[in-house]
């Protein structure tokens, strides 16, 4: 056996620095260590390598990498063999260097390098700079990772549960800015041209490639906070120094235009991140959960909030910081104003010519000045499809008067909301009992994949808003077992006025689609319902929230075309958060068909929430619909 001083007793000086002497001698003293230690089958190796048994990630029916893209591997076999990429790693680990150095193999997979140099016997090897790399990590003014939430979007489907970024940061002078500071963002690399349709199916069934890239985080607030008036989390994450320098380095492989099939579902944002926040232990350490159907961007931060540092005492996921979107800050703006100062500031949205009335010229200058900062980000802050001809001038005209005016303290302050963390998890399981009035009673069990109702707890999640998905509810009697509700998606979103600013309104909307009882006398009588509409909400004082809807829906019994009945069903709710651990939810609606079977029903349901702790609540639910059931349902939410 080769010794590591013999190897280097091999070693000759050249001008233009050291070479190997002997590097295929090298090379075989280094593979038989490694294949004494079992390099190969060693969990850290295959978590570079994203090598997964059956049933561990989607699409995988034997052994074999995720990763899609065969310039990631050295080796043509190295995509089912991590041994035969093992080989072919520490052979161009050894080779000279030729060309540019940001090619050679100890540059483009520094993950793989240190971690065999720390655990193999190296020799004293040629020194090589990584220029891009150096450049890009700045591990010597490194401050640390730190994972970014950003909120739900419910006006695109990809978006609805929540994105995640990943943030490296620094006290260098030229990144030191958060704006400034490099964030690793993954995502499907879709076709503009595809139709909501196809771009539906090929998200759902793995007809996209993902890919990580990464841009100056002021690209994503722009995107996120500014356009989509998303809120954004950002949470440190507690890392050694050795656990940060290795997932530094493995991003820095992932970033070499390697893909990975998309799965809207499971193989997404979420467990792509996860999986290289995974890359900081190098053990079986994991944050995904194997044999998973699905990941959400909320679950993960969850996990790390509950993943525990070796110490048993500091949570991975650090405190959490709020990085606004426009719309909430223009929301605490125009809350510093008075009463008066609203009024002049909607004289000055609905009148072209106010701003040289006598009337707003009266007010005091710091009135004036606070209500034209107000009326300059409220600009920024509408969307129009087609906007004026003149809004460049009007904006030239409200900055020229706000720069005669005196400068004012940046003090506005509000009220932070509930973090992601400080909410609910995203599952559900229900127990609880149920008399009904023609059936008796019943015990019921049921679950949801994820993710909150309008019921629930807001805080760290969307206010007025509901995404729920597999909500599925079972009932049991003394001889039957009935399912009684398999709910595919129910998602609704109830706007109000966000800012106070007279005008500022958006239209109600909701969609929902499943399986349910045709009426709650007959248990075996089911249909797929599918329903959605549009409506206008109003908030009287301030913990309540009345709405009108006219939704459009279609049943169908028994699975037969011809027993589709299409229709319409105006609805009248109101939710009122008595406590902030007690809220109430009334909804009632006339179904009518128009189309089909004829039908004419009302249903209406009374539901009452207690949080009794942050993963845990009660529930008191009346519902009429044919007959009266009552269900009284204790939540636990992981």
């Amino acid at each position: 056996m080769f010794s590591a001083s013999s190897i280097q007793a091999q070693l000759i000086k050249q001008s233009s620095g050291h070479e190997l002497a002997d590097e295929k001698t090298v090379f075989l003293s280094l593979w038989k260590q490694a294949d004494e230690r079992q390099l190969a089958l060693q969990p850290y190796w295959l978590k570079l390598l994203h090598f997964y048994s059956f049933g561990e990630s989607v699409g995988q029916w034997s052994f074999k990498s995720d990763i899609v893209s065969s310039d990631f591997f050295l080796s043509q076999e190295g995509k089912i063999d991590p041994t035969a990429e093992l080989k072919a790693t520490l052979k161009a680990l050894l080779s000279p260097l030729s060309g540019d150095p940001n090619l050679h193999a100890r540059c483009k997979f520094i993950a793989r390098y240190n971690w065999l140099r720390s655990n193999l016997d190296f020799p004293e090897l040629p020194k090589l700079s990584c220029p891009l790399f150096e450049r890009w990590s700045n591990l010597e003014e490194s401050t640390g990772i730190s994972i970014v939430f950003v909120s739900s979007y419910l006006e695109n489907p990809a978006s609805t549960f929540g994105h995640l970024l990943l943030k490296f940061n620094s006290h260098n002078r030229y990144f030191g800015h958060s704006l400034l500071r490099p964030t690793l963002n993954f995502g499907a690399m879709v076709n503009p041209d595809d139709n909501p349709l196809i771009y539906a199916l090929r998200g759902l069934f793995g007809g996209y490639d993902g890919r990580f890239t990464d841009e100056r985080f002021y690209n994503f607030n722009h995107v996120y906070g500014e356009n989509e008036l998303r809120d954004l989390w950002e949470y440190a994450l507690n890392f050694t120094v050795e656990q940060k320098h290795r997932v530094t380095y493995h991003a820095w492989e992932l970033l070499q235009n390697v893909n990975f099939t998309y799965y809207f579902f499971l193989d997404n944002c979420a467990y792509r991140m996860a999986e290289l926040l995974e890359m900081a232990w190098t053990d079986t350490t994991r944050i995904n959960t194997s044999g998973a159907i699905w990941a959400i961007p909320v679950d993960v931060v969850f996990k790390l909030k509950n993943f525990k540092k070796k110490s048993g005492e500091q949570s991975l996921l650090g405190v959490p910081k709020l990085i606004p979107s426009r719309q909430r800050k223009l929301q605490n703006r125009t809350a510093q104003l008075s009463e008066m100062e609203q009024k002049q500031l909607t004289n000055l949205i609905e009148s072209e010519n106010y701003l040289d009335s006598e009337e707003f010229r009266s007010f005091p200058e710091q009135s004036r000045a606070r209500i034209i900062d107000t009326l300059l980000d409220y600009r920024q802050y509408v969307k129009r499809d087609k906007p004026k001809v003149n809004q460049q001038k009007e904006r030239s005209v409200l900055l020229r008067v706000r720069s005669e005016l005196p400068i004012l303290e940046n003090n506005v302050s509000a009220e932070i909301p509930e973090a992601p963390t400080d909410g609910t998890p995203p599952m559900r399981f229900r127990f609880g009992a149920v008399s009904n009035s023609l059936l008796g009673p019943a015990l019921e069990v049921g679950t949801w994949a994820n993710y909150h109702d309008l019921l629930g707890d807001e805080s760290g999640h969307l206010q007025n808003a509901e995404v729920v998905t597999l909500d599925l509810h079972l009932q049991l009697r003394k001889n039957s077992f009935e399912v009684t509700q398999f709910q595919l998606f129910n998602i609704q979103k109830f706007a109000l006025n966000p800012t106070g600013i007279s005008g500022d309104y958006e239209w109600s909307w909701r969609a929902r689609g499943g399986w349910e009882r045709e009426h709650l006398g007959c248990l075996p009588c089911r249909k797929f319902s599918i329903a959605g509409g549009f409506g206008r909400s109003v908030s009287i004082g301030g913990k309540d929230l009345e709405y009108l809807f006219l939704d459009l829906f279609g049943e169908i019994k028994k699975h037969s075309w011809p027993e589709t009945t299409w229709g319409y069903a105006p609805h009248l709710g109101m939710l009122w958060s008595v406590l902030d651990i007690w809220k109430i939810r009334f909804d009632g609606g006339w179904f009518k068909s128009i189309y089909g079977p004829k039908k004419e029903y009302f249903h209406i349901r009374f539901d009452q929430r207690l949080t009794i702790a942050q993963d845990w609540d009660i529930r008191m639910e009346i519902e009429q619909l044919g007959s009266l059931e009552g269900t009284l349902a204790l939540h636990y939410f992981w």
